[in-house]
C-alpha cells in the first residue's frame, strides 16, 4: 500500500500530514512506501514528520521508502544533507 502525499509538507499542514502519516503506519506493510511525486514544498516540519516516520518504522523492523520523490523534495534532502538518511526507493 502506496500513501501518496499531494501538496505540503510544511508546518501550515503538519498537523494533517502527521495524521495521515499515522495512519498509513498503522496499517502499513514492510514493502510499503510513501509516494512523493506530488509534494510541492517541504520545510523543516516536513523534515521531522518523515524522520519521525523513519524511525518508526524502523522500531517496527521496517525501512521508510520514498518513490517518485518531486523535484522540490529532492532539492530540500540534499540540501539538508538527508538524501542518504531518506534515501529514494
Amino acid at each position: 500500500m502506496a500513501l501518496s502525499i499531494d501538496g505540503d509538507l510544511t508546518i501550515r499542514h503538519a498537523t494533517l500530514r502527521r495524521e495521515q502519516l499515522l495512519a498509513w503506519l498503522a496499517e502499513a506493510s514492510p514493502g510499503d512506501a510513501l509516494d512523493m511525486a506530488r509534494v510541492a514544498a517541504c520545510d523543516s516540519s516536513g523534515l521531522q514528520l518523515l524522520l519521525a516516520l523513519r524511525r518508526s518504522r524502523a522500531e517496527r523492523g521496517h525501512g521508510l521508502a520514498l518513490r517518485n520523490v518531486a523535484p522540490a523534495l529532492s532539492e530540500v534532502l540534499k540540501r539538508c544533507g538527508l538524501d542518504s538518511t531518506l534515501p529514494s526507493a
